[in-house]
């Protein structure tokens, strides 16, 4: 599959924190990526210096990795957090609580980190509710943080 690179195929997408006009007129465009680079539709590698934005720590399209994600989506590739549940959500929850400090125990997962900021928030708030200080609800954040901003 070749990406197209003329600035009329670029209108329809808007990238986050990127200047998108100096984009559309010199566009940086990867086709593919193995390991720790990205790779550019004429071949030339570029270095993965952030990990796909941190989620990719492991290498891209490593085998092992491709394997397991293919077995597990033969056998489920999605499940809703609203109730219900699946096996290895709780397996994966329970290692991460193993691993926590203290008594950090308990595991929510996100999408996004926007996701859970919002989340954490709601949970703050009802901690406190729960505890007879329903009127705490002042919240200290960064104005334009990454997360959140608007």
């Amino acid at each position: 599959m070749s990406a197209s690179t003329t600035p009329n195929d670029l209108e329809s997408f808007w990238l986050p924190f990127t200047p998108n006009r100096q984009f559309k007129r010199e566009p940086r465009i990867v086709s593919r990526a193995k390991d720790m680079h990205y790779y550019k539709p004429d071949g030339t590698p570029v270095l993965d210096a952030t990990a796909g934005l941190w989620c990719s720590n492991a290498g891209h399209c490593r085998e092992p990795i491709v394997r397991a994600i293919q077995e597990q989506a033969g056998e489920l590739d999605f499940a809703p957090s609203f109730q219900f549940g699946h096996p290895k959500v709780f397996e994966l929850a329970s290692r991460i609580a193993e691993l926590a400090p203290g008594d950090l125990d308990h595991v929510f997962f996100c999408n996004s980190g926007s996701e859970a900021a919002d989340s954490a928030l709601k949970m703050a708030i009802a901690y406190h509710r729960a505890n007879g200080e329903g009127t705490r609800t002042r919240l200290i954040g960064r104005e334009r943080g990454y997360h959140g901003v608007g």
